[in-house]
């Protein structure tokens, strides 16, 4: 059997190795990357953290699987009759075929924000953002403002961090510090929105207690090169980050004969298997589940459809998907996070045990013990010889 993947994220790497480790026969995984990035540590690679705990060489994750093939390319169109996935670099036939591409960046047509706004969703939009902050410290022209456009997970986690960042790039290039303000902006009534009332309450006093202005039900209306604009309140920055909005792949709304999309989400509506069409599954952020937007969904999606073709093969009865609810963490600033589950939760230093503990396991969830160790500890590495 042969199975191609799409999507070299959690879903889709995941899947890879139990298809392997199961003998189910050749796997192709496609990604438009040669690394894996790992989104929950992102927000500490921007501000100044080794990019080691967040970018891992797909080639070491597959180091001892060696009937898992990576291909760099992008998908391009299905044709599901010949069971052929095109790419950007040729066809590909498959017997079973697995779609985890994760969701893009959408900006809900704010005015400016696309051409006036910087992003932390990949390592290039990491590095424009670094480069831009560096510069305005080594300038003196460090702004007064720094706005983060979204109360979600990310927008927390960076906006807890970024203030500390600057101050060690201060320290680093031995220049005076500037007063500047990390302000967060949420068009809802709480940070956090999709968690628990109780985690929006404790991570809003959290960044209060950081010095981050929070405004809630605050609606952008327009971004330039020097200002945002929330309603009737201007705020002067040349240092706006978008970490709001995403909405699905557009692979699958340009391929209706294939997918079928729910709304208002637009993701891929799947059978009890997380089957969207004849031997096509998708999984992760894209498709229509339970509990979906976090990378432990994505890992067990991709439990359970290597298992489910392990069944298909066999001829064994098959199970119908279970979606799963799992623990909750948001690190805002050093040495502090909300957990929490079910229903319990903890903050401060020991929800930053849990948290780091939480992160380990994604780690392991992929990579040898050495190896999701050494990823683990580059939390505690610097770049550009910044130090505490």
């Amino acid at each position: 059997m042969h199975t191609v993947i799409v999507g070299g994220g959690f879903a889709g790497v995941k899947a890879a190795l139990e298809i392997s480790e199961r003998g189910l026969g050749k796997v192709t995984l496609v990604s438009d990357e040669k690394y894996f990035l790992h989104h929950a540590t992102l927000y500490a690679t921007a501000t100044g953290r080794s990019s080691a705990e967040s970018v891992i060489p797909l080639s070491d994750i597959f180091a001892k699987h060696h009937d898992v093939s990576v291909v760099q390319a992008t998908m391009k169109t299905i044709d599901v009759t010949k069971k052929t996935l095109v790419t950007s670099t040729g066809k590909i036939q498959y017997d079973s075929l697995i779609i985890a591409v994760g969701m893009v960046t959408s900006y809900f047509g704010i005015k400016g924000m696309k051409q006036h706004s910087y992003g932390i969703k990949t390592l290039q939009q990491i590095h424009e953002l670094q480069l831009h902050i560096k510069k305005q410290v080594t300038t003196g022209k460090t702004d007064k403002n720094y706005v983060i456009v979204g109360a979600g997970p990310t927008g927390v986690e960076l906006a807890g961090s970024l203030g500390e960042y600057i101050r060690e790039l201060e320290d680093a290039y031995v220049v005076k510090h500037r007063r500047t303000t990390i302000h967060v902006v949420e068009a809802c009534d709480r940070v956090l929105p999709k968690a628990s009332k109780t985690a929006s309450r404790v991570t809003k006093k959290q960044l209060e207690r950081l010095g981050v202005v929070v405004h809630l039900n605050a609606k952008v209306t327009t971004v330039d090169a020097g200002s945002i604009e929330l309603g009737n309140t201007k705020l002067i920055s040349h240092t706006v980050v978008w970490t709001a909005g995403v909405t699905n792949h557009p692979f699958f709304g340009e391929h209706p004969d294939v997918f079928t999309l729910n709304r208002p989400g637009g993701q891929v509506v799947v059978d009890d298997y997380l089957q969207a069409a004849p031997d096509i599954y998708v999984l992760g952020d894209n498709a229509a589940t339970k509990n979906g937007g976090i990378a432990w969904t994505a890992l067990h999606n991709a439990e359970f459809i290597a298992d489910h073709l392990a069944r298909r093969i066999t001829a064994r009865s098959l199970k119908p998907y279970t979606p799963k609810y799992f623990p909750q963490s948001y690190p805002v600033g050093g040495n502090w996070a909300y957990s929490e589950w079910r229903g319990i939760y903890a903050d401060g230093k020991t929800g930053y045990a849990f948290r780091r503990f939480i992160e380990y396991r994604s780690y392991r969830a992929l990579l040898s013990r050495t190896l999701a160790l050494a990823a683990w500890k580059a939390r505690d590495i610097h770049s550009e010889g910044i130090n505490r």
